[in-house]
C-alpha cells in the first residue's frame, strides 16, 4: 500500500503486480477490499479478526511507512504468540537488520529480485528502499524477545491515537 501516493497509480496496477509476484513465489493471495487511504488498524483488525494462522511474519513496526507499521502492529496484537516480525527500512535505515538473518541462496536472491521488479509502480517513486534490499538477507525478530518488544514499546508510545483498538 502506499498512502496517499497519487501519482497515476492505478489499484488495479497494484493488484496485477502483486499478483504476478506472488504467482512467481507460488503464494495465494487474498486482498481486503481497504482503500491505501482509508487503512485504519480498526478497520484492518475487522477484516482479520476471523483469521487464524499457525505463523504470521509481518513488518515489524517500526518502518518510514505507516502502513507497515499498522500492519506489524495489527498483527501482533490479534496474533502475538504466532508472529514474526521481518525487517523492513526503518526510520533511521534503509539497511534491514534482525536478530534472525536468513541468508538468501543464489536462486533465491534471483528469484526474490524477480518478485521485486514486478512492483515497477512502487520502484517509480521508491527506488532507494528496493534498491537497498534487492539481492540481500533478510531479517527476522522473535517480538517475544526482549530487543523487539522495547521497539514495540517505544512505538505504541510514539503512535498516533488514531491507531488505537
Amino acid at each position: 500500500m502506499q498512502f496517499e501516493r497519487g501519482q497515476g497509480i492505478t489499484t488495479s496496477q497494484r493488484r496485477a503486480e502483486t499478483l504476478e509476484a506472488m504467482r512467481l513465489l507460488g503464494a495465494p493471495v487474498e486482498f481486503l477490499g481497504i482503500k491505501d487511504t482509508e487503512l485504519s488498524a480498526v478497520n484492518l483488525a475487522e477484516r482479520l479478526r476471523d483469521i487464524h494462522p499457525s505463523k504470521v511474519y509481518a513488518p515489524q513496526p517500526n518502518s518510514l511507512n505507516p502502513q507497515h507499521n499498522i500492519v506489524g502492529d495489527i498483527a501482533y496484537r490479534l496474533w502475538p504468540d504466532k508472529v514474526i516480525f521481518y525487517s523492513t527500512y526503518t526510520r533511521t535505515s534503509l539497511t534491514p537488520e534482525g536478530e534472525i538473518e536468513i541468508a538468501p541462496k543464489y536462486e533465491e536472491i534471483r528469484l526474490k529480485n524477480r518478485a521485486l521488479d514486478c512492483y515497477q509502480s512502487q520502484i517509480s517513486i521508491n527506488n532507494r528502499q528496493f534498491l537497498a534490499v534487492r539481492g540481500k538477507s533478510e531479517f527476522l525478530n522473535d517480538p517475544r524477545k526482549e530487543k523487539v518488544s522495547a521497539i514495540l514499546i517505544k512505538w505504541k508510545i510514539n503512535c498516533p491515537s488514531s491507531l488505537s483498538l
